[in-house]
């Protein structure tokens, strides 16, 4: 009883500000009390793995990493005003949100940076038409095996005209994701790389109790046989203050539209 109760107190401390639904006491009561009680010890145990990334430190990361890009293309002679940022629109993306993030806290516009959607292949292909060399700059808060992104980029990439450095700025990625950039020749600037060992119920993991890893499996897969945990079996264990990536366990999202189970960390969408 000792030991629930410390990480209860864990779990409210590391994944408070959480956005779609507060973790609460009573939220993860509730939650808990879904699933039986042999059950209970392991999920806590999972939920006291999981990192949240709040938006204070997501905005830190963000315009550091920029300044990084920016420094080393500088040293290449290709100044601010060469620079375009892109958002990546797709279903569910969050990266429009992260780049209006990073555009204001750290001035891009004023700076003489432009910004632009993928989507709006006309605007892309003006600037880059204009500026005729420089670096596209595509901006995002987490990656998980990368195909999501290079949909998005092969998508406008025919349309760039010029000479053009692409580097990837995100908070997170997974190591998945790492290959498949390297062989377009992006260069991912990045936070933090979300290894498969760093995951408690991935199959290389090897840190979490094998029969509370087995238990928890067969919980996510209850909720979905081929997308329990979550995207690709990828089984992320990291959130942010504003979404859960679509790779974290079903058994912390819960079910869409939160029936007939609900989650502790459910996705606005």
């Amino acid at each position: 009883m000792v030991r629930e109760l410390y990480l209860v107190l864990r779990v409210l401390l590391q994944l408070r500000g959480y956005e779609p639904q507060p973790v609460t006491f009573f939220s993860l009561v509730r939650w808990l009390r879904q699933f039986p009680s042999e059950a209970r010890l392991p999920l806590l145990q999972l939920l006291d793995r999981i990192q949240l990334i709040s938006k204070q430190q997501l905005i830190q990361s963000l315009c550091r990493l920029n300044e990084e890009i920016l420094a080393r293309l500088r040293d290449d002679g290709i100044g601010v005003a060469n620079v375009i940022y892109v958002a990546l629109d797709s279903a569910g993306s969050s990266s429009g949100v992260v780049l209006n993030l990073l555009r204001d806290h750290a001035n891009l516009e004023r700076r003489g940076a432009k910004l632009v959607h993928s989507r709006d292949v006309t605007g892309l292909q003006d600037f880059t038409k204009e500026l005729g060399r420089g670096a596209l700059i595509y901006v995002d808060d987490f990656a998980g095996s990368g195909r999501q992104f290079i949909r998005n980029r092969n998508h406008s990439v025919p349309f760039v005209i010029g000479s053009f450095a692409e580097f990837f700025l995100l908070s997170c990625i997974c190591e998945e994701a790492l290959s498949r950039l390297d062989q377009l020749g992006i260069v991912p600037i990045s936070e933090m790389v979300h290894t498969k060992a760093q995951r408690p119920l991935h199959a290389d993991a090897t840190s979490f109790p094998s029969g509370s890893k087995q238990k928890l499996i067969e919980l996510c897969e209850a909720f979905h046989k081929r997308e329990g945990l979550g995207f690709e079996k990828l089984a992320t264990s990291v959130v942010f203050y504003r979404n859960a990536p679509n790779s974290t366990p079903l058994v912390l999202r819960g079910n869409l539209g939160q029936s007939p189970r609900c989650g502790i960390l459910p996705r606005y969408d």
